[in-house]
């Protein structure tokens, strides 16, 4: 795998160069390879969780955009995002958010949901207090998107950017905050690569493993860096465990286990399915159920059979709550970690375990959450996995008032008082307008082998082509046309590829009359 790591570095300079090599007299065609790069950055681990010469890039191009006026700042907070989900981490705070503050107005700006249909999380929320606005369903390139999302800005009291990892458009908007409000980063990807380091006054960690590493690999200075717990909309039990089971076809007297996660997350996690299968195989009692993998699709087809069908995927689901309602374990997935799902399910009184099968360098590929951390359960290896499953069946006293414990310390720390406070304070955030030397490390070590590892058999582990090719609609005509010929010539690029793409994202808009979720 360090050869891999190797090659995707000198596939992330070269993509650099060429976008590098554009800023001189096509900034345009500059912003969306630089957005290649970091998306190539992103889905294939280059041993760089920050790369400085692409955010030097992004500041330049970003100081060229249109200064802004200054006006009044209502109470009104400005939520940019890429792409929304109806299951995703970075939806949910969205709606938490909107929900907790329900005193202040707030302005929901996608960068990117292209064809995507708006998540019912989000349209059952908008209306007087809660506005939606899409930054790609108008002509323009990604420095357009960037001018409109700056103009924005400027009329709200706090900026928070709760984007995809790959997404130039706040680091471009914001390369130059002076008449802006506090401008924040959610670091929801902490795990990986992303871009904008340069462009927010604040990056809030939702966890103390991602400051760490954004500290020591992304080169953040401490005083850009703090830790914040993500809101939760905690809807509180509406159904006994008893009831609830049956839909998933289990007795009210078997235990259930459950998991909510992408099928990705659980790739290269062979070790943690043995020890989850080694448990269930030691007790008749013990169930498995997953939301999110195709049922039909390997490893979960042969878990099922070999079981007789007491572990199984249930595919993905509109809405995980009943299945949460059912659970008497939540057990995260491995080896990529779901702390939003895993909080959502102790919310509602189920003990949680999170496996820590990585080296101690690795722990931001697992789950911590500050207040929270000492209800988890984190066996280390596979033998503590199948022992902490059984002793969790096997003494129901203790499942039951861990559960409880973990649901108080949840609402404590992710709703009410406690949050609202956190979060106000945050509107108070002093403007950074100097310019941060940072110093991002690469790293070849287990938590770049490992990140390598994982992407590799990710479907998001993609190649530049193909990336860049997915990027020509938001170049100008031009540069599209003689861009899409380089990508065929390297065996990507579609014909489709040369339309516009806020022209797709436009006639999606208009065709969106209701709303819809769609799995993240």
């Amino acid at each position: 795998m360090s050869d891999r790591l190797d090659d995707n570095h000198d596939t992330l300079e070269e993509m650099y160069a060429a976008a590098a090599a554009a800023a001189r007299r096509r900034p345009r065609r500059a912003a969306a390879l630089a957005q290649a790069a970091a998306e190539f950055a992103w889905g294939n681990h280059t041993g760089w969780f920050a790369y400085e010469p692409l955010e030097l890039l992004l500041t330049e191009l970003g100081r060229s955009l249109p200064s802004v006026p200054v006006p009044t700042r209502p109470r009104r907070t400005l939520h940019v995002v890429t792409q929304m989900y109806q299951s995703g981490g970075h939806t949910q705070i969205i709606a938490g958010w909107t929900d907790q503050l329900a005193d202040r107005s707030h302005e929901i700006v996608a960068t990117r949901q292209m064809t995507s249909p708006v998540p019912a999380k989000i349209a059952s929320r908008l209306g007087d207090r809660v506005g939606l606005t899409m930054l790609d369903t108008t002509p323009g390139s990604l420095l357009h998107r960037a001018a409109r999302l700056r103009a924005l800005a400027s009329t709200a009291d706090l900026v928070v950017s709760h984007c995809h990892p790959f997404d130039v458009v706040p680091a471009l908007a914001f390369a130059d905050r002076r008449d802006l409000p506090p401008v924040v980063y959610i670091d929801n990807t902490d795990h990986v690569f992303w871009v904008g380091v340069r462009a927010y006054d604040r990056v809030v960690h939702l966890r103390r493993s991602g400051q760490d590493l954004a500290q020591h690999r992304r080169g953040l200075p401490m005083e850009r860096s703090i830790v914040r717990n993500r809101p939760l909309s905690v809807r509180g039990r509406t159904k006994r465990r008893e009831t609830a089971k049956p839909q998933w076809h289990v007795r009210a007297s078997d235990v259930l286990v459950v998991t909510a996660a992408d099928s990705s997350k659980f790739q290269g996690g062979d070790t943690f399915l043995a020890a989850v299968e080694a448990a269930v195989a030691a007790e008749p009692r013990l169930q498995w159920r997953v939301a999110g993998p195709n049922p039909e699709s390997e490893p979960w087809a042969g878990l099922a059979r070999r079981t007789s069908g007491r572990i199984q995927a249930v595919g993905m689901l509109p809405d995980v709550a009943p299945l949460h309602h059912a659970a008497d374990v939540y057990l995260d997935s491995f080896p990529f970690a779901g702390l939003t799902s895993l909080l959502e399910s102790g919310g509602l009184g189920n003990p949680v375990v999170t496996f820590r099968g990585h080296r101690p360098e690795c722990a931001v590929w697992g789950s911590d959450s500050p207040g929270i951390d000492h209800l988890m359960l984190r066996p280390n290896s596979a033998d503590q996995l199948r022992d902490t499953l059984l002793d969790l069946v096997r003494r129901p006293r203790e499942r039951v008032s861990r559960g409880s414990a973990t649901a108080q310390a949840i609402l404590e720390c992710h709703t009410g008082p406690g949050w609202v406070a956190d979060a106000e304070s945050l509107y108070l955030t002093p403007q950074r307008l100097g310019d941060d030397l940072l110093a991002p490390v690469r790293g070849r070590g287990h938590l770049d082998l490992l990140t390598v590892s994982v992407q590799a058999t990710n479907p998001f582990s993609r190649t530049g082509a193909d990336i860049t090719a997915g990027l020509l609609g938001a170049m100008p005509l031009t540069d599209r046309i003689s861009m899409w010929r380089q990508t065929r010539r390297g065996g990507a690029g579609r014909v489709r590829d040369l339309a516009p793409e806020w022209a797709a994202a436009a006639v999606r808009a208009r065709l969106r009359r209701r709303p819809a979720g769609i799995p993240g």
